[in-house]
Order: structure tokens, then C-alpha cells, then sequence
């Protein structure tokens, strides 16, 4: 990130200041003006109500998504199935054929491994695959 505007905040709680810190926090923002972002630096003494309130909802929010991604992981596989057993099942006319195609590979390839998302170029080859360039030309 070089090039971007840093700034500089005081807590009014603490106002603590390099000087007479305890903690550095920095976080990034973007201009809703210029669409730029920047970051600010705040400095927090060891006992600033702000900082402790800072802590606080950051380590829920960890702990929210921890709990998230640990029900996802259990969901996602039985979701999956259900899905699959759907598309299977049904007799869907030619227009959509492709299109259920498309979905349940695109959903197979994530169920293979929960623990990455399908990279952009794997869905690229697969909807080239169900949904072929008019030329017939692969485009990868």
C-alpha cells in the first residue's frame, strides 16, 4: 500500500500519543468522497476505556466467525447433498440443462475441499465448458 494517505487520530479518551502509548492501533478506511483509502494510527494508553471496548469487539467478532465457519463446515456437506439429489432427480428442459450442470460442478468442485474457495479460473473453464464461446474458440 504505498502511496496512500496516513492520518493521524488522538483518542479522546486516553489521548495518548507516541509519546505516551501503550498500543498502536491502525485501521483502514476509504474516502467515501475521493473512493481513496488511508489508514489512521491511533495510540492507546494500557488502560484507555476505548482501547478496551476496541478488544472486546474485535475478539467477538473472531469468536463469531470462528462459530460460523465451524457450523458452515458442518452444514455445507448435507446442504450439498440435497442439492445434488434435487438436480439429479429432476428432468429439466434443454435451456436449463446447462445451467444445473454448471452449478452442481461449480458446487462439487468447493465440496471437494472446504477449506479454500474455487479459484476464478476454474469457474471460467467450467461455465466455458457449459456455456462454449459462439466461435466454439475455448477461451482458456
Amino acid at each position: 500500500m504505498s502511496g496512500h494517505e496516513r492520518r493521524a487520530e488522538i483518542c479522546p479518551d486516553c489521548q495518548a500519543t507516541p509519546e505516551n502509548r501503550d498500543a498502536r492501533i491502525i485501521t483502514g478506511r476509504k474516502d467515501e468522497t475521493t473512493g481513496d483509502y488511508y489508514t489512521i494510527e491511533t495510540w492507546h494508553s494500557s488502560d484507555c476505556p476505548a482501547y478496551t471496548v476496541e478488544q472486546i469487539l474485535t475478539e467477538d467478532a473472531i469468536r463469531r466467525s470462528r462459530e460460523r465457519t465451524e457450523w458452515a463446515h458442518k452444514a455445507f456437506p448435507a446442504a450439498f447433498e440435497r442439492v445434488m439429489k434435487a438436480g439429479l432427480a429432476q428432468d429439466f428442459d434443454d435451456h436449463a440443462k446447462p445451467f444445473v450442470a454448471a452449478l452442481l460442478q461449480l458446487l462439487g468442485e468447493q465440496a471437494e475441499d472446504l477449506g479454500r474457495y474455487v479459484p476464478f479460473e476454474r469457474w471460467t473453464e467450467i461455465l466455458d465448458e457449459h456455456f462454449p464461446p459462439p466461435d466454439g474458440t475455448p477461451t482458456t
